[in-house]
């Protein structure tokens, strides 16, 4: 019996090193810290990392609207300094990160050039449902402009997921791909990008 029970323990052993080796280096888990670790990008390609430019899109609003990215760009119709998207599921995590952008950042950059901000919506499935999601979390009317992401456009095109922000300067070159944080990061890019 001792045997069998020394072996199992063994083998028990054996297997977690197996498999703790095979999740390779885990301090980046572990030791995080505030290095992005992303493989360096040429400049002038399309994708979706810092450096790169973003592609055109064009998604509905909650207002029954087009809206595409090259409007915005500086030979769009209506140019901004940048675009700033915010990746929403409505969920508190989410709303507390929107409330923050809304209470602190956009008061922040008000009159500092042109910023659009989108929350961009990859959850509710139609224009009606985004509609009654951003009424009902208080975004009517407000700032943000809400994009209907139901195809998953924009998520698969950035790379995004709940608390991403995207950062888009007039030229199309993506500044900034990452989660939301604190903001402070959001913070830095505009002032950096607007006068």
């Amino acid at each position: 019996m001792f045997c069998v029970s020394s072996w199992c323990k063994f083998l028990s052993l054996v297997l977690l090193v197996a498999v703790l080796a095979a999740c390779g280096d885990l301090t980046d888990d572990l030791l995080p810290d505030s290095d992005d670790k992303r493989a360096a990008v040429s400049a002038g390609t399309t994708g979706y990392m810092p450096g790169q430019l973003a592609a055109d899109f064009t998604v509905s609003t909650s207002n029954e609207t087009s809206f595409q990215l090259a409007d915005h760009l500086s030979a769009g119709s209506a140019p901004a300094d940048v675009v700033v998207l915010y990746f929403t599921m409505w969920c508190p995590i989410c709303l507390a990160h929107s409330d923050h952008l809304y209470n602190v950042v956009i008061p922040q950059f008000a009159g500092r050039g042109t910023v659009v901000y989108g929350l961009v919506d990859y959850v509710s499935g139609s224009v009606s449902a985004s509609r009654a999601s951003e009424l009902a979390n208080g975004y009517a009317g407000s700032e943000f402009v809400t994009l209907v992401d139901s195809e998953h456009v924009l998520m698969d095109q950035f790379n995004g997921a709940m608390g991403t922000v995207v950062v888009i300067d007039a030229d199309g070159t993506i500044l900034m791909n990452e989660g939301y944080r604190n903001g402070a990061a959001l913070i830095d890019i505009l002032e950096q990008q607007l006068p």
